[in-house]
Order: structure tokens, then sequence, then C-alpha cells
């Protein structure tokens, strides 16, 4: 199927789709020094901005290729012997109507608001970045980008403010970026630089310098230099970020009351390296994991929320493959989370980073305290990597969990290593893998995961595979199932004929694939085939009906809901679908993926539906739904419906203090959990939360009822 698809694809896409290169020699942007106060308002009215060299001009990078934006933006950039400064007037016709805002929270979807941003290559690598991005109304994001933007860590938040200020013209945004915030390599050498826009009205994304569309602006070969920076020499840059909380709760036994102090020490040695140490550490504050009824056969990967394990998350972790399919050697929330999800103490520990331009390396020792249920354990990571060329990176990484005895039962050390790698040909053709081992004891399993692929705006082709075997179980990180051998290759085109109506911005027809069988023999465990059209619209909106052939075929029962078994052997099905989403910048909106057909050995009717209601940016009201409805399904012939409702209030008084409670009702685990937050960030990274949880057993289920309500304060400071 992918071979007779792909000539339609290739003749679909546009005769003439203009490639842009990166730009030779790369255009030089100023940065001025002032001695002079700039007051962080989002006001660029200090006479310091208007002597600065202004950038503007910006080219489209979508939808359009490498035209003149529709907007104009100035940009200006200052520094002082404290700080980057970034000054960007915003024009919009409509002014400051125009701005498409969904509310003011902290990493914010970048896709459906108005955004500015600044990314910077403090390495001059052209491979790493950092972007700041800011809102209209202030929201901030921060991003680390790593292998041009292919890896991002996106939860990763740094210290820096930036404020806003909306006009009859658009607006405009101050930002301030300390030196200690970033990573650099002080050789007097010009860092990369890149700003962009995106216009939520017009859903237009440009740039100073515009990149590739199939890419990000984290693609820093695309990119100006920064001239005129005079990064000051590292001093003793020492920042703590201690903690003092109470927490008092309650279950069916007894209520208790408990107060805790601990925090982190962060130095920075050289001005590329970074040391964290931590003791008796909480993350009381991190946001609760949102449920999943599982009807996959294989184990729910939840992300990892923790803000001490968020940062320089490529020194540590090697190249493995995540999404439909997980194999991480490491994977941090190993540490001080039970396999349920529920909290281990974590005594202390330290991590070291550090980066140049060719080179990084980084370590972790932690030590996790014992509970009821789990022993004590301690981990140790190490991790290299290095750029052969400008374009070639390889790597290595090894890891240690030892688990103390618990009982009479002895205890266990668990060794994970890896290598890994990845290249590219030109900026569209890129190819990685890894090799990983895993021992305990005298077992020692193999992994191996590879991916490769080319990207051009009009067409995507690319091909993913893991061979995994039995005994491979590494206990510092994650792997979705062992003894899997996995082969996907995917195709994807983007076309923008002429005949299409004026409210669609392209067309995406797609034919993605995962097949899974047995290592050694080759036999099919399961797998799919999906077949899907994609539109996209002006205004943000985006459907596609999809069809999909499933190939199940299990060696032994399989019980993927409460009560419902399905009998070992060949159960091969299609299933069909539509996937549909409003304008998501606009007051409410809606997102639905509705499916029907055959499921295993019975059928299946599946909806999962969100609606948002925005009145404004300060009060936002999400509400998802997932109905899965089974029949004749397994043996018996059950009948079984399961629900996950989670409606979610967030009020915002500023971006920096808000309130909000999530809630779901989970059917299929029996669980009603509820999670209600005031948080103010008083200074950069310095918080005041107030935390209540509370978890209850819903129908016959057995879950301990439990609540908790947590005042933690996080203060960041500089020594």
């Amino acid at each position: 199927m992918i071979g007779a698809l792909a000539p339609t694809l290739l003749i679909a896409q546009p005769p003439a789709d203009p490639e842009v290169q990166p730009p030779v020699p790369r255009p030089v942007i100023r940065a001025e020094r002032t001695d002079s106060a700039i007051r962080i308002d989002g006001r660029l009215d200090e006479p310091a901005w208007s002597r600065a060299m202004v950038t503007g001009r910006f080219r489209t990078v979508s939808p359009a290729i490498n035209a003149p934006s529709a907007y104009r933006t100035e940009v200006r950039v200052l520094f002082n012997a404290q700080a980057i400064l970034i000054g960007a007037t915003l024009y919009d016709s409509a002014g400051a109507r125009g701005v498409r805002v969904q509310d003011m929270r902290r990493d914010f979807d970048t896709g459906q608001n108005d955004n500015f941003q600044v990314v910077l290559d403090p390495l001059h690598d052209t491979r790493s970045a950092v972007s700041f991005q800011v809102t209209p109304h202030g929201a901030l994001r921060d991003v680390q980008a790593f292998d041009g933007g292919d890896q991002t860590n996106t939860d990763w938040d740094g210290v820096w403010r930036a404020r806003t200020a909306r006009s009859d013209s658009g607006w405009s945004v101050e930002i301030e970026i300390p030196w200690s915030s970033l990573r650099y390599v002080r050789d007097g050498r010009p860092w990369g630089v890149n700003f962009a826009r995106f216009a939520r009205r017009t859903v237009e994304v440009s740039g100073a310098v515009p990149w590739p569309r199939q890419f990000s602006p984290y693609r820093m070969t695309f990119a100006a230099d920064l001239a005129g920076l005079e990064p000051p020499p590292v001093s003793a840059n020492v920042r703590v970020r201690p903690f003092a909380l109470g927490d008092v709760s309650r279950d069916r036994e007894r209520l208790r009351s408990l107060g805790r102090v601990g925090g982190e020490v962060l130095w920075t040695p050289t001005a590329n390296s970074l040391l964290e140490l931590t003791a008796n550490t909480d993350f009381a504050q991190a946001e609760v994991d949102r449920q999943v009824v599982n009807l996959r056969r294989f184990s729910v990967f939840f992300p990892e929320r923790r803000q001490f394990f968020l940062e320089n998350t490529d020194v540590i972790n090697p190249t493995g493959i995540d999404g439909e399919y997980t194999v991480q050697p490491f994977f941090s929330r190993r540490i001080g989370l039970a396999d349920d999800g529920s909290p281990l103490p974590i005594l202390g520990g330290g991590r070291y980073s550090w980066r140049s331009g060719r080179a990084s390396g980084g370590g972790l020792l932690i030590r996790q305290g014992a509970s009821t249920t789990a022993p004590a354990s301690t981990y140790g990571v190490l991790r290299g990597s290095r750029f052969l060329s400008g374009a070639t990176r390889v790597g290595a990484f090894a890891a240690v969990r030892d688990d103390a005895s618990m009982d009479t039962r002895p205890g266990q050390r668990n060794i994970v290593t890896a290598i890994d790698g990845l290249t590219r040909v030109g900026e569209t053709i890129q190819m990685n893998g890894m090799l990983s081992t895993s021992t305990s004891g005298d077992t020692t399993g193999v992994a191996a995961t590879w991916f490769a692929g080319r990207d051009t705006p009009g067409l995507y082709t690319g091909i993913l595979g893991a061979y995994v075997t039995e005994a491979y179980a590494p206990r510092t990180g994650f792997v979705s199932r062992s003894n899997v051998w996995l082969t996907s290759p995917a195709i994807v085109g983007t076309v923008q004929p002429s005949w299409r109506p004026k409210s669609v911005v392209w067309f995406k027809p797609a034919l993605v694939s995962y097949l899974y069988q047995t290592p050694g023999t080759g036999t099919l465990q399961e797998g799919y085939v999906q077949g899907f059209v994609d539109v996209f619209h002006t205004n943000g909106a985006i459907w596609y009906p999809y069809v999909e052939r499933h190939f199940q075929r299990p060696s032994q029962p399989v019980t993927l809901v409460r009560g419902v078994e399905i009998a070992a052997g060949r159960h091969d099905y299609t299933r069909y679908g539509l996937f549909f989403a409003t304008d998501r910048s606009a007051r409410w909106s809606v997102v639905t993926n509705a499916s029907a057909g055959s499921f295993f050995d019975g059928q299946l009717h599946q909806l999962n539906s969100t609606l948002r209601l925005a009145p404004s940016p300060h009060l936002s009201l999400i509400t998802s739904y997932e109905v899965n409805r089974l029949r004749a399904i397994g043996e018996g012939d059950r009948a079984v419906t399961t629900h996950l409702l989670a409606p979610e209030l967030r009020v915002f008084a500023t971006p920096r203090l808000q309130v909000s409670s999530f809630y779901q009702y989970n059917t299929d685990a029996q669980i009603g959990s509820l999670n209600a937050r005031v948080s103010w960030e008083f200074a950069p990274l310095s918080f005041v939360y107030l935390v209540y949880n509370d978890r209850q057993a819903i129908g016959r289920g057995i879950t301990p009822t439990a609540r908790q309500l947590v005042l933690k304060m996080v203060w960041m400071g500089q020594l």
C-alpha cells in the first residue's frame, strides 16, 4: 500500500516547491550595550531602545513559504552586566482586538496563541538552542532544544521575565534574560539568534530568518549572528531553591500532619556547566497525571512533570524512541515514584551537566528512601556525547540501580548501558539509532532502536524500528513491552492544489503502519495500518477521516478492561473514524475523535471529546469526556461501557497568580480524584502553592480514600 501511494503523493505536490536554504553569509544582528536602567513593563519608551539596531522584514514560514510577512515586526537587542534585553513591537492592523490568546498559563500551546519567540544558540554549535516565548497577555514558555529541534524539553523552566503591552497598533514586549540563566561558551564569537512570530488569526508563522516549514525555529542552521554581546566571566554563581511546607492528610485510619524543609543548591562553576544538589526533595506542587483508559496491550507511558529532573534532559538521556511504542534506557519517573504512581521519599542527590559546542556530558546520583511497599534504592547515571562533524553525533551511557534487600528477599542490582548516534545528510535526511543492554544477575537483555527519514516541505517518508529481547528490563528506564520487533514505515504528503477552497491551507494524505513481531521467529504479535487525509483550514481548524486495519494475534489471554478477557488467537478487524477540531483560539472550541467498528472478537464505539470555553484570557473551563462502549467482547460476549470525565477550571488574576481545579472520574479504574491549587509566582521561579488532593473510590472500587492539604513555599535566590 505504501509503495502504491508514494507516486500519487509525489505527483500531487506542487511542481516547484520553493526550498529555503541556510543563509550564506548569515545576517548580522547587533546588540548594543546600555548602562541606563530599563524598566521591564512591555513599553519600549526608554531612550536606549531608540538607539538599538532594528531587525524587521520578517518572512513567512507557513502557510506561504519565504514571502514577506503580512505583519510588521520590529526587534531590538540590548545588554548590560546582568542580562540580555530584547524588545519587540508586533504590529497588527486590527490592533489589540486582533490578538488571539487562550489563557495565561505558563507553557502555553504555541499553535493556539499569538506569540513572539527569541531563539538563542549560546554555544554557537547550530545544534542546540534555548527559546523564550511570550503571548500578548504575558504568559511565558521556555524550551530547551537539541539536535536541531528534533528533541525538545518543553517542561524546562528558566529564570527570566517578560512584560507586554497592548495598543491600537498591536502589542509590544520586553524580555530580560539573566546571563546566569544561560549556558554559553565565552570565546568572542557571535551567538546564533532568530526571532519568530505566530499570528494566530491567520495562522501565519514568520521569522527574522525563515526556516523550512517542516522544521521548527530551533533549527539554528537557519539563523543570524548576534554580534556585539559581551558575556561576563563566570563569578561565584550560586543559587539556592529552598522550600518549606506543611502537609495535613487523612485516610480511613487516621489524620496525619507534618512539616518539612528541603531544596536545591545550583552552582555554575563555568559558563557552560551546572551542578545541582538536592536534599529531602519534594514534588507536592507537580501537576497530577492525566488518567487514561488503556485499551492497548502496552504499558502506559506518563511524562515527567517534576522540575528537578527536567533541565538538560538530553545530557543524561540517550536517544531512544517514545510515542506509540517507547524504549528509554533512562526514565526519571523511575526515581521517587512507585509503579502505581504513588510518591517515594528522595533523601538527596546531585546532578552535573556540561556542554560545549562539540560535546556534552553529565551524571546523576540519587538516594531513594524505603517505604512500606518498596526498598531503598540508589541510582547512578553517566552519559557523554560528542559531535564528530557538524551533523554526526555519538554518545555512550551507563546506569546502575541498586535496590536494598526487603524483609528476607535479596537485594537487586540492574545495570543498563547504551550507545546512540545521529547523522544528517543535508537538512532533509536524518538517521539515528541506539543499542542498549540491561543486566540483572546473570540475565542480560538487548534493545536496539533506529530511524531513517527524509522530510521536505511537500513529502515526509520515514521508517522507525525497534528490536527488544524478552530479557530487556531496564529498572532505570521504560519499555512499553519486551520481546518485540517493531517495524513502522510512514509517508505523509503536504499538497496545496490551486483548486482548493480559500478556507483550506493544505491537505495532508498519509499512510502510517506499526507492525510488532516476535524476535527470532518473526511471528506477528499485533499491528495496524492507518490511512487518513488531514485538512487544515485558515482559521486553524483541522479535520480528517481515517480508516485502520488492525491485526491482533495474542498468544495468551489478554485482559484489557476490568472483567473482560480476550481469548488467545487471531483477531483481525477494521475501524473507521473522524477527527475534527474547531478553531481552538476562539472563545469556545471542540476537539472530537469518534470511531466505530470491530475490536478483537467484538465491537467498540469510542468517543473522545474536549469542550473548551474561554470568555477571556482570565478564565477557561475545559471538559474532556471519553466513553468506550464495548459489545459482544471477550469470553461470554460481555457488554462493558467505560467513562472518563475530566473537567478543569482555571482562573488567572495575572500570568503569575492562578487558581485551578481538576477532577477525574474514571469508571474503569473506579477512582474519582480532585486536584485543586492556588499558585503565586511572587518572583521568577519563586512560588507559594496551596494544594488540595482528594481521592475516592467510586462504584465498587477498593481504592483507599485519601485527602491532603499542602501549603508550600519555594524561593529561588542568588547568593
